[in-house]
């Protein structure tokens, strides 16, 4: 709350007074630079967004050493937040040029992309976005100036990233607890399939239960035109099979363990959301984000 009234604060910064400019300037401290304000005539939200988004950078050479990590990640961080206020167009002429400009310091990029990662792709990122993340990575998995190890971790995660784009077709092999092997394709036909992928974790094993016991998602599958899947990351034994006989009994459940390489799995315990002909229509939700789609008052 406090970050988003910080932002806040920033876009209608030309309104206020010298006191509480003042103090805005004070909450600055911890950043590169004050962001660029946006002009009277930029009079909606999306409006001044844009303006900010592609002046955001303009006093900050981004090709010279970065030597406060800590400032650089935090202003990026922000710069983050007004993408989902902004045009798409500008959001993505923005990055590309930002990019563009820190590929003449190999060291400048590889913070780039490690603070676009943890931004915009991994489990702290407060603002998921494929598209702007490959905005970032795509060039990273290409830049010969970098180590190989480097441009092969971007560019598994860009194979991920567009294998299993929204709209995509999903088919996989599972194993159920009885041993036998099941295809995604050959399951009933439904409206939508729910399907929720575990691992060993504590964090898994809570938010399986959470979802086992949440009423508005038990309802939807009481209709029958929602099935939920349950896929364990994890090859098939014994001890697993006792142990998913106890999962919820309206669900299926399964266990792969060659998922995690070929599919979108940032975050587990991890939720795709699938039409009737197996599209997907969302994915790599977490729980929460599951719940609040099945239940508005979440």
């Amino acid at each position: 709350m406090k970050r988003k009234l910080f932002l806040i604060s920033v876009l209608i910064m030309s309104t206020l007074t010298v006191a509480a400019q003042a103090q805005l300037a004070e909450k600055l401290e911890g950043r590169l630079f004050a962001y660029p304000q946006a002009p009277d005539t930029c009079s909606t939200l999306e409006n001044r967004c844009n303006y900010i988004i592609t002046h955001f950078w303009d006093n900050y050479d981004i090709s010279k050493p970065i030597k406060d990590d800590v400032a650089f990640e935090l202003t990026f961080r922000d710069y983050v937040d007004f993408f989902r206020y902004a045009h798409r167009n500008v959001v993505m002429g923005s990055v590309r040029d930002l990019v563009n400009k820190a590929q003449s310091n190999t060291s400048n990029l590889l913070k780039l992309g490690a603070v676009a990662e943890r931004s915009l792709y991994g489990s702290e990122a407060e603002f998921w976005s494929d598209e702007v993340y490959v905005a970032f990575i795509k060039p990273l998995a290409s830049n010969k100036s970098l180590p190989r190890d480097v441009r092969d971790r971007y560019a598994v995660q860009l194979a991920r990233i567009n294998s299993v784009q929204v709209g995509t077709i999903l088919d996989f092999e599972y194993v159920d607890a009885g041993g036998l092997k099941h295809r995604l394709s050959e399951l009933p036909e439904r409206e939508n399939y729910i399907i929720l992928f575990v691992d060993g974790s504590t964090d898994s094993t809570i938010g399986r239960l959470r979802l086992s016991t949440d009423v508005a998602l038990n309802s939807l599958l009481e209709t029958g035109n929602v099935s939920l899947l349950c896929v364990g990351l994890n090859a098939y034994s014994t001890e697993w099979a006792t142990a998913a006989s106890g999962y919820c009994e309206n669900w299926m459940v399964g266990c792969s363990d060659q998922l995690m390489d070929v599919l979108d799995l940032r975050v587990l315990p991890c939720c795709y959301v699938l039409d009737g002909q197996r599209a997907i229509v969302n994915k790599a939700l977490s729980v929460e984000g599951l719940m609040s789609a099945v239940n508005p008052a979440y």
